[in-house]
């Protein structure tokens, strides 16, 4: 079972796992874009909404 199965499946899990990490960063980069977006481009956000 990876990290990412424990921690959906409510289970101790390392949170320094590298996949981890990576969504975590994507995660971060894309709320930063979303927060950049004029509120006017709906499509843009929604875009950035399905990534997360």
């Amino acid at each position: 079972m990876t990290e990412r199965e424990k921690m959906l499946a409510g289970l101790p899990y390392d949170c320094s796992d590298p996949e981890l990490l990576a969504r975590w960063h994507l995660a971060k980069d894309l709320v930063r874009t979303y927060n950049q977006i004029p509120s006017a481009d709906l499509a843009e956000k929604e875009r950035i909404l399905d990534l997360l």
